[in-house]
């Protein structure tokens, strides 16, 4: 079915040119009788001109095969012989075919008509094809008389000049079939028949001008095609009505020869004088068509992109925003704001600044930009980033700014996230550094990071020549708190020491938990019998302090002083020693390393 349906669009297309040719050229053989039974106006030239020029290779063989079938029948059935008609029909053929040579061959179907070059190509390939016909027609039929060859030119040449535009336009340019196929088509055909009615329809008041305004009225509604439509028209309705001698052109010319010759000059006059407008209104219609596609195009990539832009001019503190930016602001996307109503949109925290820019730019014809954050109406906050620059006379005068606007609130959203992602890192970051620093219980540092301290100080030690001291500390009788009391005592017994120790702690002086119920002391800048009074202290404040049992705590401390040539585990171990030598001295004590 759809290959029955496209075989029968296929030829149906050729088969119908061939019978307008056939009944364009009875019609015009009939109405407006030239001498020699030429036609004023052969509209079958322009018919087949048109189907050349738009057709494919089969489509335009099978379309050459039915206009010649058409042209013997219209020429017989006009009374001439056949071998006038055989040479009348290939001429018409040549013809045809000789303005498509002319316009590109195969290439011509890529060619609009409707391009002021292409329109002037098609006008000269005209001409030479309707001299060219003339001449092949006179050979043929063996009639080389001036008037007819003439006569066969003219009508010829302005058959195709008149009906081959409005075909190719109607079938190249889809805006164009719809500009003739709308209301306003049928009224201007209206207005442009009853002005050529009134023109060629009465002898009484010259009135030749009608139609050049019917042409101006359609040109300027319908563009090209309302113009080439417009003198179809006009050349129709003064054929008909110059056959029954009702025109003004039979006051001034007393030969149907010299009529239609006028008549054929004023179809040309009218052609030439309409198209250059048309021309022009079809080139300004399509550079407004294309202006209109861009501006799509441009907003539809400004709404995908979430960008904006704005134009100021100082002069009259006027300003132009694109929809996007209407969007972006929150306004009404029929309004215009003023800039200054822009401004009050700013967060209060950076409207002076973002005023400060534009001032500047405007004063100074200098680049910006900036970010910002506005508050549209539903008091959503939106982030911006505004780039610019000014557009400056020869005198350097700022004559306008103009200015994009990017929403980045999504971009300001997720670096939001990331700054409180990265401080949250931060911030579980050192978490765990004190954690694997501190001791769980205590909230001092544990045995890694007192020893980490011991390492520093000794390294300081060995650069400065200043001595260093430790103090390993040990809870007398531990095990038996934890036995008697249980581990929650012992545990709150710990937490207490170690809160003393750590009030102990004076400047660079450093202590942690070593493990279980030993503690070190590091003391920078400090030799061993300097702690004496430290040690004291240590133990006066923990006899003073009130426990929730009834319990007796004591310390033991073992104090050693770094010696040349000592390493950590060597000063660690003799203040091991003098922690043991004080608890096999009798515990609650302290005792100085001695080598």
């Amino acid at each position: 079915m759809t290959s029955n349906h496209k075989g029968a669009g296929y030829y149906g297309w050729p088969m119908l040119y061939g019978i307008a040719w056939l009944v364009c050229a009875l019609v015009a053989l009939n109405l407006t009788q030239g001498e020699d039974g030429i036609a004023a106006v052969w509209p079958s030239s322009g018919i087949f001109v048109a189907a050349l020029l738009h057709f494919g290779p089969r489509r335009r063989i099978i379309t050459t095969a039915w206009i010649a079938a058409a042209s013997m029948a219209a020429n017989l059935w006009a009374g001439s012989s056949f071998l006038a008609t055989t040479g009348y029909t290939i001429a018409n053929l040549l013809e045809g075919y000789l303005v498509y040579a002319l316009m590109g061959g195969s290439s011509a179907a890529k060619l609009i008509l409707s391009r002021p070059w292409n329109m002037a190509r098609f006008g000269a390939a005209a001409i030479l094809a309707g001299c060219f016909s003339a001449i092949m027609a006179g050979v043929l039929s063996g009639n080389l008389t001036y008037s007819f060859l003439s006569s066969w030119m003219s009508t010829v040449t302005l058959g195709m000049l008149i009906m081959t535009p409005i075909i190719l336009f109607i079938a190249q340019d889809p805006q164009d079939r719809r500009n003739l196929l709308s209301l306003r088509s049928l009224w201007t055909a209206l207005v442009v028949a009853i002005l050529s009615v009134a023109a060629f329809g009465q002898a009484d008041i010259p009135l030749l001008f009608l139609p050049v305004m019917a042409m101006a009225i359609a040109t300027a509604t319908l563009g090209l095609s309302g113009a080439a439509a417009a003198l179809v028209i006009i050349a129709t309705t003064g054929s008909v009505l110059s056959i029954f001698n009702t025109g003004p052109v039979t006051l001034f010319f007393d030969t149907t020869e010299k009529q239609v010759f006028f008549f054929q000059l004023y179809l040309v006059a009218l052609l030439v004088s309409s198209m250059p407008v048309a021309f022009l209104l079809a080139q300004r219609g399509r550079a407004l068509a294309e202006i209109a596609e861009n501006a799509r195009l441009l907003e539809s990539a400004e709404r995908a992109a979430k960008v904006g832009h704005w134009r100021f001019s100082p002069v009259d503190n006027s300003a132009r925003w694109s929809r996007e930016a209407l969007r972006i602001c929150g306004f009404d996307a029929d309004s215009q704001p003023s800039l200054e109503d822009w401004f009050d949109l700013h967060h209060e925290d950076d409207r002076e600044r973002v005023r400060s820019f534009i001032v500047e730019a405007t004063s100074h014809a200098l680049p910006f930009a900036f970010e910002a954050r506005i508050r549209r109406g539903n008091s959503e906050i939106v982030h911006i980033d505004c780039r610019g620059e000014a557009e400056a006379d020869r005198k350097g005068r700022v004559t306008a700014l103009f200015g994009t606007m990017l929403d980045v609130t999504e971009r300001a959203e997720t670096m939001r996230q990331l700054e409180a992602a990265r401080a949250r890192a931060e911030r579980e970051a050192a978490e765990v550094r004190m954690l694997a620093a501190t001791d769980p219980l205590t909230g001092m540092p544990n045995r890694r990071c007192i020893l980490a301290n011991l390492a520093e100080a000794m390294d300081a030690s060995e650069l400065t020549g200043d001595p260093l001291s430790v103090a390993m500390i040990d809870i007398d009788y531990f095990k038996r708190i934890n036995d008697e009391f249980g581990h929650g005592v012992g545990d709150r017994v710990i937490k207490a020491i170690a809160d003393i120790l750590c009030d102990e702690a004076i400047g660079d002086d450093s202590v942690g938990r070593i493990g279980g119920e030993e503690f070190l002391f590091v003391f920078p800048s400090r030799s061993a019998e300097e702690l004496d009074a430290r040690c004291i202290a240590i133990n006066d404040r923990l006899g003073s302090t009130q426990w929730e049992q009834p319990i007796n705590i004591t310390l033991s401390i073992g104090i050693a002083e770094l010696k040349p040539g000592w390493d950590e585990r060597d000063l660690l171990r003799a203040a091991d020693q003098a922690l043991y030598d004080a608890k096999h001295a009798g515990r609650n004590r302290h005792s100085v390393h001695t080598a």
